[in-house]
């Protein structure tokens, strides 16, 4: 007998990582350094479709709108086409960098492109520069979190680097997706700066809502009171 094929992780973007017009999502954000607490607070993604397959997220932190990513889901893949780097800098990528795609197979998936960098404020480009990209899927443990307990949860590790001249520039993410819901928690880290995790609060998705977001406040002082290493 031959071997089975594989079963996929995922066989649909739009339930991997829901993505329709005015979806919403709310996370709780903690930063840590050297070990210690150094912030915590809200982080909300509101999402906007531009037509053709593509959408932009805004994302804001306690109030403040703070960037903007766009994406393109070609029905197979779901594309970085561009995104803030800080408030001064964009990165546009060509060819876009896959995020996932489907059916999404346990294992890595090595992307390549070249980035070009603009500043926010005019669009005027800097600079141009070569980018590598590993994403890792694997299944993830059941999820326990404030929003809900899940049995099927699915792990994307992904390490972008940027070829600056000064040395290269890393973003290190290790995201668990629940299907239907997306991102439910998260933990990342860029080259010279804290460890930032992320936990959903609440969500409108496809205009349904899901979780409960009152009490943030409370529940982001909980969020500083513990010790980093009580983390999921």
């Amino acid at each position: 007998m031959g071997k089975r094929a594989p079963e996929p992780l995922a066989t649909s973007l739009q339930e991997l990582v829901p993505h329709g017009d005015r979806d919403h999502f709310v996370y709780l954000w903690r930063r840590t350094l050297d070990g210690k607490n150094v912030a915590a607070g809200i982080h909300v993604e509101h999402l906007t479709a531009l037509g053709d397959g593509d959408f932009e997220v805004t994302l804001s932190e306690d109030g403040g709108a703070i960037g903007h990513s766009r994406f393109r889901d070609d029905g197979t893949s779901l594309l970085l086409l561009s995104e803030d780097l800080g408030p001064q800098l964009r990165l546009s990528y060509d060819p876009p960098l896959p995020q996932l795609a489907v059916p999404l197979y346990r294992g890595q998936q090595r992307s390549t492109a070249v980035a070009t960098v603009s500043r926010s404020s005019d669009q005027q480009s800097v600079e141009t520069l070569p980018v590598t990209q590993v994403t890792e899927a694997t299944v993830a443990p059941p999820v326990h979190a404030a929003i809900g307990e899940y049995a099927q949860a699915i792990e994307i590790h992904s390490v972008r680097t940027l070829e600056f001249p000064h040395g290269p520039f890393e973003l290190d993410t290790t995201a668990v997706l629940v299907p239907g819901i997306g991102e439910i928690r998260s933990r990342g880290k860029a080259t010279g700066a804290a460890v930032l995790y992320r936990e959903l609060a609440c969500a409108t998705i496809g205009g349904k809502r899901i979780g409960n977001c009152r009490d943030l406040r409370e529940r982001i002082q909980e969020w500083e009171r513990a010790r980093p290493a009580d983390l999921p």
